[in-house]
């Protein structure tokens, strides 16, 4: 087979995808009317993402509060998550979590 061969089969296939859209866009206009069709729920807001952080900044934050007396504490959290060091988190999610928690975390 040619590359114009190739390129004819190809451009075929596309033909006929389109024309199938096409023909199944049009039975649905003719076999359900405007009228009939099932109500679609409105979508979902999306819910807000959390901030996205870099490892430097999670470590910043993680190393902040072990300096100021919350070792223990910092060290709950990333056992809670299943790693011993901050490297071992691979998940963004995850690091957010983490560092949300961690900041949470206040004197008295």
């Amino acid at each position: 087979m040619t590359t114009d061969d190739k390129r004819a089969l190809v451009e075929g296939m596309t033909r006929l995808a389109e024309d199938a859209i096409s023909f199944a866009t049009l039975l649905r206009r003719v076999l359900i009317p405007e009228d009939e069709k099932p109500d679609v729920p409105a979508a979902e807001p999306a819910p807000a993402l959390a901030k996205v952080y870099t490892y430097e900044e999670a470590r910043a934050v993680l190393a902040e509060k072990s300096r100021t007396g919350f070792r223990a504490e910092v060290k709950a959290i990333l056992t809670k998550y299943g790693v011993t060091q901050l490297s071992d988190v691979k998940d963004p999610n995850t690091l957010a979590a983490i560092v949300a928690e961690a900041e949470e975390i206040k004197v008295g």
